[in-house]
């Protein structure tokens, strides 16, 4: 597990002095060690947190003639097949790191080498002889991959500040990506908050020659989901077995390895497959709340009844919200505005696991694969709700559910039950992508400035959900839902925040849930078998019956989430006023801070819950106090 950067110079304003610096940013994605290559204007270098052949796995690796270097982030779980593979076409490796075999498969394979690998990565390759530079991501975009085209060069690198360390890249701010980052709470791929900075898709490779030329080849997609008729005793042996194999294969570690254990049925049947693999005690990290609401469910009973049963060394964080002492670092880490609050518990927990193991495994795309959040169920009742009488849904049933009084508490309930209403007799797509957003258009268009609402374009916005459900199966819309939050929530948002904050903490985080085979079979079940009436998750929980206590598995869900709303009515208030002030708002330029207080006191007083829309523009205004301003070009 590493991070890498590099360029494709197109001047001589581009040389080692810069590839240093860009490396000397990322130093926290990998502290155990560093290493670059400069050939002819191309800059490969890397930071390295060692996991697999620890003293022989330095990078750069180079080919048997040393003509292919590669620099390369991530862990590939069926390396040793690949290796023994490599050696019987007749391919000489001198370590027995994952790292060099990627390099011998891009000379049997060129630009579908990735297609081969089972794991996560990023990486980049400089093929000497065809003067041409290779990036390449995993298939559901776990490692990230960012890249700027400027004057000098071409910029990549595994986060945006490595680019910005150049001091080449220009400060413009993509008016777009913000209205995005509002809607969603981040900025989905391929934007960034820099007009210049943009992400490689997930399975992607980008060739670029010496010369500068780009081409984008896709190796890999999201699969379209077609059911399959088995009978449900053979999906639950399936899920197993295929579930076990994701787990097991990313136990592949030179180190200790971990979990975090939230108390829910992902990561709960997760931990329970490591510890009857490994046959001896996991060490297990988990977080909980004091003082979080009466809404908020602490699942930590739930983690710590499992940690007897497998003997488990288990730990607990215990979490006071002092946001004022972690908000910079949250800040550092993601480059850009960024407002799941779930960055809360992820940054303590990975902070706590960094202290006892180097990689642990964590629960996260579960959801996204089997249909565990409530917008699932929502967008399935909306379909029968769809149905009722127009006269009937806007006459009656609209008004009074917008006159219930929002939960002071942490509860989404009625704030859920409010989007469920309005969005009622819109087509699927748009409803999901409602179900999606912090708030609608014209709530937004509110909060800019004239200035700035006028070069924003909501359909564009919109289509990021939109395009993608509609584009997708023709089949349900749990289907289409399902296969939209692989390509759009996943990777923008759950990945994006597990590798930021694990990595921030030098930890390597690892996503089972999400490894490629299982993705494939997910898109094989029946859409009855993942929503069964009301019960969500319906096999995965059956597959959990013999691994879990019941009361684990049919508890009601949480989420890995902070009980936002309640701490933006108290502990964070002052926080909230002191870095979203009139001058702040005012220096930035974006938003009305009329219109923000507004929102912030309706929010106070109960009468209305704005707590995404709220933690967006504190994490906004956070982030523009950090950047520093644009820097001079440097040699």
């Amino acid at each position: 597990m590493c991070g890498i950067c590099g360029f494709v110079a197109l001047d001589d304003r581009l040389g080692e002095a810069t590839l240093r610096r860009m490396n000397e940013r990322i130093v926290r994605r990998g502290p155990d060690g560093a290493g670059q290559v400069f050939d002819n204007g191309v800059g490969l270098a890397m930071r390295r947190l060692a996991i697999i052949d620890l003293a022989g796995g330095q990078q750069p690796i180079f080919n048997e003639t040393g003509r292919i270097a590669i620099v390369f982030n991530g862990e590939i779980y069926n390396y040793r097949e690949l290796r023994a593979r490599l050696v019987r076409l007749g391919h000489t490796l001198r370590t027995g790191s994952d790292t060099e075999v990627i390099v011998h498969l891009y000379e049997e394979y060129g630009l579908d080498a990735p297609a081969h690998l089972s794991g996560m990565f990023a990486f980049a390759i400089w093929d000497a002889d065809r003067k041409r530079v290779v990036l390449g991501r995993d298939r559901l975009g776990i490692k990230p991959l960012y890249y700027a085209q400027v004057a000098q060069g071409i910029l990549f690198g595994s986060e945006i500040k490595s680019l910005l360390a150049t001091g080449w890249v220009p400060a413009d701010f993509d008016l777009q990506a913000l209205d995005q980052y509002l809607t969603y709470t981040n900025i989905p791929a391929p934007r960034t908050i820099y007009s210049a900075i943009r992400q490689l898709p997930p399975g992607t490779t980008m060739s670029i020659t010496r010369d500068g030329q780009t081409t984008i080849h896709r190796y890999w997609s999201v699969p379209v989901l077609q059911e399959e008729a088995r009978p449900e005793a053979q999906w639950i042996a399936d899920v197993e077995r295929e579930l076990r194999a994701a787990v097991e294969s990313h136990l592949v570690s030179d180190v200790p390895v971990g979990a975090f254990l939230s108390g829910g049925v992902d990561s709960g049947l997760m931990v329970a497959l490591m510890a009857d693999i490994l046959g001896r005690p996991v060490e297990t990290f988990t977080v909980g709340f004091r003082d979080a609401g009466s809404a908020f469910i602490d699942e930590r009973q739930y983690a710590r009844a499992l940690a007897q049963r497998y003997r488990l060394n288990h730990h607990e964080i215990d979490v006071m919200p002092d946001f004022e002492a972690i908000i910079w670092d949250v800040v550092d880490a993601f480059d850009q505005p960024f407002a799941d609050d779930s960055v809360v518990p992820s940054y303590y927990v990975s902070q706590a696991a960094a202290r006892h193991v180097k990689v642990a495994l964590t629960g996260l795309g579960g959801d996204e694969l089997f249909g565990g959040y409530r917008r699932h169920l929502g967008l399935m009742l909306g379909d029968t709700y769809a149905r009722i009488p127009g006269l009937l849904r806007t006459g009656i049933i609209d008004p009074i559910v917008r006159r219930l009084p929002e939960s002071r508490n942490s509860s989404d309930t009625i704030d859920h039950l409010k989007r469920f209403c309005r969005a009622g007799g819109a087509p699927a797509a748009r409803r999901y992508q409602d179900s999606l957003a912090t708030m609608p258009w014209h709530e937004r268009r509110a909060l800019y400035t004239p200035e700035v609402a006028k070069d924003i374009a909501d359909t564009e916005t919109t289509a990021v959900i939109v395009d993608v459900f509609a584009k997708g199966s023709t089949g349900s819309s749990l289907e289409r839902a399902l296969r939209t939050d692989l390509q759009t929530y996943l990777v923008d948002d759950i990945l994006t925040l597990s590798d930021r904050l694990s990595m921030w903490h030098s930890l390597e985080l690892r996503v089972p849930y999400v490894d490629h085979n299982l993705v494939a079979l997910a898109a094989r079940i029946p859409t009855a078998l993942k929503i069964r009436g009301s019960r969500q998750k319906y096999l995965l929980k059956r597959v959990a019956e013999r691994w879990l206590p019941h009361d684990m598995i049919y508890h009601r869900k949480q989420g890995f989430e902070a009980p936002m709303g309640r701490w933006l009515r108290g502990p964070l208030l002052p926080l909230f006023n002191s870095v979203v002030n009139r001058d702040s708002v005012n220096r930035l330029g974006l938003l009305r801070y009329d219109q923000i207080v507004h929102l912030r006191d309706e929010h106070a007083s109960g009468r209305r819950k704005h707590s995404k829309i709220l933690f967006s523009v504190l994490m906004l205004h956070a982030w523009a106090a950090r950047v520093a301003q644009p820097q001079a070009a440097v040699a």
